[in-house]
This record gives structure tokens, sequence and C-alpha cells, in this order.
């Protein structure tokens, strides 16, 4: 049977050494400045390795080819590949949109490289 006064006293004294507790090993190498990683482009580092992954990326590069207003007319087809590769085909109005293309797929996040196989202007 135990004493209360004993279970009591346990107690107090467990309450005083957490109390004095700073987190951490118990020799104190708590890790201070830990490096936590960027998760803001996990989905596109992601989506860059698989097939279905390389498909949603060459739908965001669609999407955003859509979205330049030089570019909205175009008939401009995007493949994606696995590794994060896209591929572009189709026929730009100007040299100048065919470089625009290839420096927005660029941009979009995931995107490792991007081949041009687009018709000259």
């Amino acid at each position: 049977m135990q004493h209360p006064k004993a279970s009591f006293a346990l107690l107090c004294g467990a309450a005083v050494l957490l109390a004095g507790c700073s987190g951490g090993t118990p020799w104190g190498a708590t890790p201070q400045h830990i490096p936590l990683p960027r998760i803001d482009n996990i989905a596109a580092t992601l989506d860059a390795g698989s097939t279905a992954g390389s498909q949603r990326l060459a739908e965001r590069v669609r999407t955003t080819l859509a979205a330049e207003p030089r570019l909205a007319s175009s008939s401009l087809r995007v493949e994606g590949l696995e590794g994060g590769v896209i591929v572009l085909n189709g026929s730009p109005p100007g040299a100048s949109e065919r470089d625009l293309a290839v420096q927005t797929a660029r941009k979009v996040a995931g995107v490792r490289d991007v081949v041009d196989r687009m018709a000259s202007p």
C-alpha cells in the first residue's frame, strides 16, 4: 500500500525537475538553427517524376501559356515528359512569340527543361 505523503512528495519532486527543464536532450545539446525545407514548390517537384505528374505539369504550362496575352491565340501544343521536360509543338505567329513561349514555359514551377519543336514562323 502506498503512502499518500510519499506519492505527494514524488509528484512535487517531478514537478520541480520538469520546471527546470528547457527541453532538448538531457545534456543540453538542443540544435538551435535547423534549416526547414522549402515547401512552396513541393507539388511541382513531386509532379516532375511520374507520368501522371508530367501530365499535370504540362497542363500547368498550357494554362500559363494561355494566360499570356500574346500567346493566347496561338495553337501551341504542350507535351510533358518525365523529369520535368516539356516539349512545345505548333506554329507560333512570330519569332518573338516563339521565344516568349519558351521563356514562359521555363518559368513554370517544376519545369527543368523545355524542348522547342515549334515550326519556324
